[in-house]
């Protein structure tokens, strides 16, 4: 008898960090009662003020009571959610992949070394294929846009690319494979697209041509679309210790 691994309920995940990762407006229409109060915490957060208020993953957050949140137990809890929720950002991301690529910019910190090392870790995961495609409105998430470069419907550099996990370069150019079933499918998704959050700076896109250059230098102000605050520094620490 062949087993199947039993994988668990991909929007459960997000039920219990309390937090709508990936901006997922399939979630609002769940009408268990479980569901409620999460939707209704994620419609606060939707709210037009709320939505375009830019979230600086960099800021020294210090809470208003010195003891409050700082026991053993809850900081253990907070870095298992940052790290989770990190994760599920960026497509539901496995701890081995994590663990191997931040604990390698972890090593290489040095003191002559001004570019922090949390800004390099995130143009590592900013520089992913599959989260360049989804941040230039090219698919509706992270999947949907792996699910393009699996099928071979994405070039680099004029040649076909089938890996997600695919780094940028500086001055890669990426386009959309000319056959028309490509192009209609990527159409369909910027149709359905509200194009916020627009795409970041480090991308030039031409939606005509279905092209985007990838211009990230070490000069750049990378600034992630998180729609939500996140401790980067809580999500090393717990990479550090699995």
């Amino acid at each position: 008898m062949i087993s199947k691994k039993r994988h668990k309920p991909f929007y459960k995940q997000f039920l219990r960090l309390r937090r709508n990762i990936q901006n997922r407006p399939k979630l609002l229409k769940f009408k268990k009662q479980k569901w409620i109060r999460f939707q209704q915490y994620s419609k606060t957060q939707l709210k037009f003020f709320k939505r375009f208020k830019i979230k600086d993953q960099f800021q020294l957050s210090v809470s208003k009571f010195a003891s409050r949140g700082n026991s053993f137990q809850k900081k253990f809890k907070n870095n298992l959610y940052d790290r989770k929720a990190f994760s599920l950002f960026y497509g539901k991301l496995k701890k081995k992949y994590l663990k191997t690529h931040i604990s390698q910019f972890i090593n290489t910190r040095s003191i002559g070394n001004f570019v922090d090392f949390r800004q390099r870790t995130l143009k590592f995961f900013e520089s992913r294929l599959d989260t360049v495609l989804y941040r230039a409105n090219f698919s509706l998430s992270i999947k949907g846009a792996s699910q393009l470069i699996l099928h071979g419907h994405v070039l680099v550099n004029g040649s076909r690319v089938r890996a997600k996990s695919y780094i940028l370069k500086t001055n890669d150019l990426v386009e959309i494979d000319h056959s028309l079933k490509s192009r209609n499918l990527v159409k369909n998704n910027l149709d359905r697209s509200n194009f916020w959050p627009i795409p970041p700076k480090h991308l030039l896109v031409n939606y005509n041509t279905l092209q985007l250059l990838f211009i990230y230098t070490d000069t750049s102000n990378l600034m992630p679309a998180f729609n939500h605050y996140l401790n980067i520094d809580s999500v090393i620490t717990n990479i550090k210790k699995y």
